[in-house]
């Protein structure tokens, strides 16, 4: 102000040596009052403005010269108008000035707002929802920003933080619970909570409080009106949001209980028609046996208990898989991971299998070197084992079946194929779907439930391996899993993946 001021007295002294008239020099004064209250933004410096031009004009351009004084009684009246004058146009200037900032501003922030609302309608889930409406809060504020949402019984879901974690301190935890129950901002520049590092602002439904957003500027100032405003309308498009996504988690969880439920029917209807039949093979034939005991002869005895052992035998691999299912889909399986030698795996895994495979020639292929594994030995003997049998349902008598061990970069490769008649592609990419049954008739007569591969899938998966199947050349089928060798397995539930 001060050099304002000098500035406007000098140009006067100069226009009154020019015996300019007083109107200019009043002039020079109104417009160094404009321009300081221009720069200076505040009522209060352009009205001391406009009494330092009064007092100046009348130090050094009335009689008596350089005193307060004046000998003429319309000076009075001048310098009156010329308070008047300069306050209001500096006053008119300085609202001018905040007007087109708050234009801009409301422009930015418009902008801002749009770009993430864009941001918010492409979220796929809660937590990226909060991770995007923090890291934009962050950008527009150059604040640490926390975004929290709670369920309906007041937990929080999800909490994310942008910057410095301030949000965690006495007074700042019990403000943002209260902007939460309340449904009101708390914090900094509130009257609840004032002594808060952040200003907390509710996120709000018509269905009550879903969530918190804390700002904390690292200017350590409290937000200016045009800035909470911005978090409200913000807030409401998170809400939308997060209220679209839980209905959408919802109807997720509804179609999910559905299918469960379809699936039971299946596999009731499953169980109760593949069971059926050979529990009445077993019962026929054993009553047969038994009614005519003394009729039969040595050679047709044998045969039908070798039929009721085969039966049975099925019967108990059909429950075993059942089982293995159900717990893996419930989580209750635990990897029991120690050393195993993969060919005593394989070893054990084809003399169980050749008990019943007498029209079948399997061969094992395995490398001079011993190759040892941190694995559940006993799931991934089952794993082979039902690839092994469904090589022989699906393969005619006599055909060729052969493991394979060998080592291929970082993994150690198991294949099973055959030379059966093969599976089309459209089959291969369902085959490891649970009750997925193939349309090629069984050789065995035997149609499967569909969750002999699904449960190989659900156990390789469990050991962070992957199953593959592919076809045989010229013809046949090509089951194939690794195991990463080496790797240490930690004991932990097993997921089923449906």
């Amino acid at each position: 102000m001060i050099l304002v001021m000098a500035m406007c007295t000098i140009v006067s002294i100069i226009f009154n040596n020019l015996n300019m008239s007083e109107t200019n020099i009043v002039m020079i004064y109104l417009l160094g009052i404009l321009l300081y209250s221009y720069m200076a933004e505040g009522y209060v410096y352009s009205f001391f403005a406009s009494v330092g031009g009064v007092l100046l004009y009348n130090f050094f351009f009335t009689e008596p010269y350089y005193t307060l004084q004046v000998y003429s009684p319309d000076y009075p009246i001048i310098f009156l108008v010329m308070f008047i004058v300069g306050s209001i146009t500096s006053m008119l200037t300085i609202r001018v000035k905040i007007e087109s900032q708050l234009v801009v501003d409301r422009e930015k922030y418009i902008s801002s707002l749009y770009y993430v609302t864009k941001r918010l309608l492409d979220v796929k889930s809660c937590n990226e929802l909060a991770e995007i409406s923090a890291d934009e809060l962050s950008k527009q504020f150059n604040a640490d920003v926390l975004v929290s949402f709670f369920n309906s019984s007041g937990n929080v879901t999800c909490r994310i933080v942008n910057g410095e974690d301030v949000f965690n301190d006495g007074t700042d935890y019990m403000a943002s619970m209260e902007a939460y129950q309340s449904g009101s901002p708390c914090g900094c520049g509130t009257t609840l909570f004032s002594g808060a590092k952040a200003y907390y602002s509710p996120i709000l439904s018509h269905n009550g409080s879903l969530g918190v957003i804390g700002i904390s500027l690292r200017s350590n100032v409290s937000l200016v009106n045009t800035q909470r405003t911005f978090i409200d309308v913000i807030s409401r498009q998170i809400a939308v949001v997060l209220e679209r996504e839980r209905i959408y988690e919802k109807q997720q969880k509804t179609q999910i209980e559905i299918q469960k439920e379809r699936l039971r029917s299946d596999i009731l209807r499953s169980i109760s028609h593949d069971l059926r039949t050979p529990l009445a093979g077993i019962m026929g034939l054993a009553s047969t046996a038994h009614d005519n005991y003394e009729k039969l002869s040595d050679e047709v005895k044998i045969t039908f208990l070798q039929s009721i052992y085969e039966d049975a035998d099925w019967l108990n691999e059909l429950v075993e898989n059942i089982l293995q299912t159900t717990r893996f889909e419930e989580g209750r399986i635990k990897l029991n991971i120690k050393e195993e030698a993969a060919e005593e795996i394989i070893t054990e895994a084809v003399t169980h299998v050749k008990k019943h495979s007498s029209g079948h020639e399997i061969h094992v292929k395995i490398p001079d070197e011993i190759i040892i594994l941190q694995v559940d030995g006993i799931l991934i003997r089952q794993v082979i084992i039902n690839l092994l049998n469904n090589a022989i349902n699906y393969s005619p008598r006599g055909s060729k079946i052969t493991v394979s061990l060998f080592r291929e970069n970082n993994n150690v490769v198991f294949e099973v194929s055959d030379n059966g008649p093969g599976i089309s592609q459209e089959e291969i990419s369902h085959i490891f779907e649970r009750y997925y049954q193939r349309s090629t008739q069984s050789s065995s007569n035997r149609k499967g439930m569909g969750l002999g591969l699904s449960l190989c899938k659900s156990i390789i998966e469990a050991h962070n391996g992957e199953i593959s199947m592919r076809n045989n050349v010229p013809n046949g089928t090509i089951v194939s899993f690794y195991i990463k060798s080496g790797e240490e397995n930690v004991n932990g539930a097993a997921h089923f993946n449906s």
